[in-house]
Parts: structure tokens; sequence; C-alpha cells
């Protein structure tokens, strides 16, 4: 009996040292460059620094994060954001369609009209 409650006791605490695993180094698993074509942006009401960025394939948030790199140029990046115009940009996190968990937009690294780099 005491041999079932230890080995269920070690897979919850291996499982547990996994799930938080990938959540501690989250910025660095799923960071990536990705092209994205604006469709609409938005505000979030009542918070500061925070914004939705509607795309042809997904809903990305734009916000300041210590937690994905330090992130504070939320309000920058959401002014150079238009409707309609594709980006390149550098994203972090996963995208879970039916949870609000969406991927944060760490940076502007191009827009494909123009074909220039933003710094």
């Amino acid at each position: 009996m005491m041999f079932k409650i230890a080995t269920v006791f070690g897979i919850v605490m291996v499982l547990c040292i996994i799930v938080f695993g990938f959540i501690f180094f989250e910025p660095f698993f799923t960071e990536e460059v990705i092209e994205i074509k604006v469709i609409n942006k938005e505000r979030w009401a009542g918070e500061r620094g925070r914004y939705f960025i509607f795309t042809d394939k997904e809903v990305f948030v734009n916000e300041n994060n210590y937690y994905h790199n330090n992130k504070t140029n939320a309000d920058e990046l959401y002014k150079l954001f238009n409707k309609g115009d594709t980006y390149k940009v550098k994203v972090v996190g996963f995208y879970i369609d039916f949870l609000p968990h969406f991927r944060n937009i760490l940076n502007i690294m191009e827009k494909k009209e123009l074909n220039f780099p933003i710094p």
C-alpha cells in the first residue's frame, strides 16, 4: 500500500516539475518571428499598457509584461500598428482557442508594405 502511494506521489511531483518548468521557461521555448496581417486593434478598457491586435489567423495581446523579456513598449507598438497592413513580428507564448490565453507581441521586426526594418 505504501509503495502505491509513493509511486502516485512521485508521478504527481514529476508532472508538477514538468508543468512549472514549462511555465518558467515559456519565453525561451515559444518565442518566434511570424508574419501577421492586422484586421483590427483595440485598447483594453480600464488597464494601461494592454492592447488586442486582431489578425486574419489569431488574436494577439500587446501588453507590458516583465515575464516576457521585461517588455515595456506596448504603448509605442500599439501606435505603429495600422489596419490592413502586414508586419513581421516577434511573439512569445502559445495561443489556445477556447481559453483567454493569447500570444504577446514583443516587437515589430519589419512592416511588409514598406519593406524596411522598424527599430
